[in-house]
């Protein structure tokens, strides 16, 4: 059974937030998911997604992106589009770190 960690990277901006989940059997791979817009990294569909992706070796980043961050609730806002992108940026580098 996969074992689900809360994460947090704060030494980049914007800070990275969710949960890994390890894998019982690392394949040596990772992935990051994320929400949608009216959503989170609770979602029922992303945690069966990240439990599915472990069971099969995968690390997973479960992250909320920015603008998730910042409210908890409401769509995202066009103006902080450029913020949200080098957020799923630094969850991509925070995987890669992971599975080294």
């Amino acid at each position: 059974m996969p074992h689900v960690e809360p994460f947090e990277d704060r030494t980049v901006d914007p800070p990275v937030r969710g949960f890994v989940i390890h894998p019982e059997e690392a394949n040596g791979e990772g992935l990051v998911l994320t929400h949608g817009a009216g959503s989170n990294s609770r979602a029922p569909m992303l945690v069966a997604l990240s439990e599915a992706f472990a069971e099969g070796g995968y690390t997973v980043l479960r992250v909320d992106l920015p603008f998730r961050q910042a409210r908890s609730f409401g769509p995202p806002r066009p103006g902080d589009a450029a913020r949200d992108r080098e957020g799923l940026r630094q969850a991509v580098e925070a995987i890669r770190k992971l599975v080294r």
